[in-house]
């Protein structure tokens, strides 16, 4: 199958290039070897450390000591206005970026959970229940509680096999049978200023896939998995609860406050036709969650201040729109839209 990129798409790589690493020119930045710097630098007499200071902290740049070209590793296209001390690396395999396989399973198993919570409304109202006992007794929950507060929906919707007798067990899940590979590499990538709309004016710098790029994914439904797990998935299915999905977040994202070229680019992707799939950072709490659903709940408004959802970590007050941030480009695009098609 093949993959497209349809707005500019950032999966981190944990990694980040800094200040030392680039410079940028106009519409473009230009990515130095630092070892190579720091030779030249000393050739110069100059003190490494405090030459390191001054570029970290922005009082000059690596052009200021050095002449680019000669430690120029590679160029790409940049987008924006704002410089920064730090670019998010996108994930690579031998220099080049690719979608892995693993995002894209995990934005179907998001689609997939959505779809079933929405058609069993009893899953919401149990959801909710089980994020209220989890809330007894407590003030509030720590970081790594709140991560975990959807395993147990998820065994439910998912875990249903009776392969073992441990709850909860991998070996039961029905996503097994779903494998996705990595893609194959894909040749545009950009550094992109994102805004946080509703953050003032901050802002970080990102390396994004290139949208209008096709690359190749190998998708594969294994039947003799699905036989042992006595379950039901077929690419009809998967196909129905994505696109359900999607109509749902840009259903909900351009209600929200967002300029309308972001708007337009939202509704735009629902033209695509095939899987259409949310991946990677940035793409927020409606395409990561099954949000959507959980705030037609009645209790959600109170739970979500009990769970710190929207807090301002500053001043300690709720914002009384959850959730607040929206992540673009400097032109308004959304992030990680992804098709997936035959």
């Amino acid at each position: 199958m093949k993959i497209e990129i349809l707005t500019p798409t950032h999966i981190g790589s944990g990694d980040k290039y800094l200040a030392m690493d680039y410079v940028i020119r106009g519409n473009r930045i230009v990515f130095v070897d630092s070892m190579k710097f720091f030779e030249e630098i000393e050739k110069r007499g100059l003190n490494a450390i405090e030459v390191a200071r001054e570029i970290g902290e922005g009082e000059k740049s690596v052009d200021d000591y050095v002449d680019v070209s000669k430690i120029k590793v590679k160029e790409i296209p940049f987008h924006g206005r704002i410089t920064r001390k730090e670019i998010l690396m996108h994930i690579k395999s031998r220099g080049k970026p690719y979608i892995p396989g693993s995002s894209i399973k995990g934005a179907v198993r998001t689609a997939i959970l959505w779809k079933e919570v929405k058609d069993d409304r009893d899953l919401l109202n149990w959801t909710i229940n089980h994020i209220k006992n989890e809330l007894k007794g407590k003030r509030y929950l720590q970081r790594k509680d709140l991560t975990k507060l959807d395993d147990k929906l998820e065994e439910k919707v998912f875990r249903k096999a009776n392969l073992t007798e441990k709850a909860g067990d991998p070996k039961n899940d029905l996503l097994r049978a779903l494998r996705v590979s990595d893609s194959t590499f894909l040749d545009r990538y950009s550094v992109y200023q994102i805004n946080f709309l509703g953050m003032g004016n901050f802002s970080v710098l990102a390396e994004c896939v290139d949208d209008g790029q096709v690359a190749e994914v190998e998708t594969n439904i294994d039947g003799f998995t699905l036989h042992y797990l006595s379950q039901k998935l077929d690419y009809d299915y998967i196909l129905s609860a994505t696109r359900e999905f999607a109509g749902k977040i840009v259903e909900v994202e351009t209600s929200r406050s967002y300029p309308e070229r972001t708007k337009q680019e939202f509704r735009r992707v629902l033209k695509a036709k095939g899987i259409v799939l949310r991946v990677g950072w940035g793409t927020g709490w409606y395409s990561s969650t099954i949000g959507t659903l959980l705030k037609t709940h009645p209790e959600f408004e109170e739970l979500r201040r009990k769970l710190g959802l929207g807090r301002n970590p500053r001043t300690g007050r709720f914002s009384r729109d959850f959730p607040l941030i929206r992540r673009v480009t400097s032109d308004n695009r959304p992030l990680g839209w992804v098709l997936i098609y035959e």
